[in-house]
């Protein structure tokens, strides 16, 4: 009796493993390996007194040409193609400010059938960044040139369509919350180009929410609500009972390489990151699938929620359709419910789907049989409202889940 005991408590060990798989979506991606075309990290010499180079991380343009000591133009171009209209830019100036003229006129210019998507933001240390005032930036009519009229103010400037951050960024971030009590830093493995994929786990209780952010390069005001609602977690009222039932496994920076390019949205394959969750081909995609279930596994874990944040024109949630009968999917409604009730005037924009693409929502209800949402921030989105609508939703989850 006890063999057949000891059998079967080993068949149900391996039977009860979550295994990853393959999963038929009705609109597959190709996601095999694509030619891009690098970057060259180059100098250019505007005058005597000033230089504008891409020979940092998470820079981009691809050409430059000087019109006059005071003004020039700046071509950027994506990694490859096809892609979407997302155009990312970002450059350093250096001036001799005594010798300088004291502004500078930056015309940068899209790609024919690309739009202007980033208002321009600028740096003197890469720390602090501000959006360039309005007076001092003109779209053209079709939205195909973008011109800034830059005071010279520092000797050295940044600018960007977004804030950067850096992989660099992101690990020091992640090492800093470490030293925090209920959060482990580690790697789930390495980008195509030996970067390492940040992972964090917080908290030490069975139910589990995955976290996921930038697997597209530009959406940095997606990393800063994920940023936000991570510390709303770990110091709201609830966070030590929460805890202590719940666990997150975060995998903040899905696409290192890309971000580090410069990339438009692909990673370093030329490969739409979020397109990959069927067949995972992409190393980075491959290694975070495979390290949520050996986590899930290896911790006896429960998985009841898959979040993913991005960034797009407009604050929206893309939602898994409630006629899935997934597990937890109340859960969706009771979260919107609790936003729309907490954050004044505030009205949630619900775009529920079905499976239909191979894109992170779909593959936790294929997957695990749970709720995906995807959790979009507007590109321009003030950062005050990104840090209140974070700590509302990070709160709100944890009291539906919890009570």
């Amino acid at each position: 009796m006890k063999i057949l005991t000891s059998f079967l408590i080993i068949g149900c060990l391996i039977s009860c493993r979550v295994q990853l798989k393959n999963h038929r979506f009705p609109n597959p991606v190709d996601t095999t390996d694509n030619e891009i075309t690098i970057q060259e990290k180059r100098i250019f010499k505007v005058n005597e007194a000033i230089t504008i180079d891409n020979q940092f991380d998470g820079a981009r343009f691809s050409n430059l040409t000087v019109l006059n000591d005071s003004v020039i133009s700046i071509t950027t171009t994506p990694e490859n193609e096809p892609i979407n209209s997302s155009p990312w830019y970002a450059l350093r100036l250096v001036s001799a400010l005594d010798k300088s003229p004291t502004s500078l006129t930056i015309c940068i210019d899209y790609p024919h059938k690309y739009k202007h998507r980033y208002w321009p933001n600028i740096s003197v240390d890469q720390k602090s960044w501000s959006r360039v005032d309005s007076t001092a930036v003109k779209i053209s009519e079709d939205s195909q040139q973008l011109t800034i009229k830059l005071s010279l103010i520092s000797d050295t400037i940044w600018i960007a369509a977004q804030p950067i951050v850096s992989s660099t960024t992101v690990g020091t971030w992640c090492d800093s919350l470490s030293h925090a009590e209920n959060v482990k830093s580690s790697s789930a493995g390495l980008s195509m180009l030996g970067r390492k994929l940040p992972f964090l786990k917080i908290g030490s209780g069975k139910k589990t929410i995955v976290i996921l952010s930038r697997q597209h390069p530009p959406e940095v005001t997606g990393f800063f609500a994920l940023k936000y609602f991570l510390n709303e977690i770990l110091v709201n009222e609830l966070s030590d009972k929460f805890l202590k039932e719940y666990c997150f496994l975060v995998y903040p920076l899905v696409n290192p390489d890309g971000v580090d390019l410069g990339h438009w949205r692909h990673n370093a394959a030329g490969v739409d990151l979020n397109r990959d969750w069927q067949y995972y081909k992409q190393p980075e995609v491959n290694a975070i699938a495979n390290h949520i279930i050996n986590t899930l596994n290896d911790d006896r874990l429960e998985i009841v929620l898959g979040l993913d944040f991005h960034s797009t024109w407009y604050d929206v949630y893309y939602s898994t359709d409630r006629t899935l009968k997934t597990k937890n999917r109340k859960f969706t409604d009771e979260w919107f419910q609790y936003i729309e009730n907490n954050i004044p005037e505030y009205k949630v924009k619900d775009a529920p789907s079905g499976l239909q693409s191979p894109v992170s929502k779909g593959w936790f209800v294929a997957q695990f049989n749970v709720p995906g949402i995807t959790y979009e921030i507007g590109d321009n989105t003030p950062m005050e409202f990104i840090k209140e609508k974070s700590s509302v939703t990070a709160e709100g989850l944890m009291k539906i889940l919890f009570e």
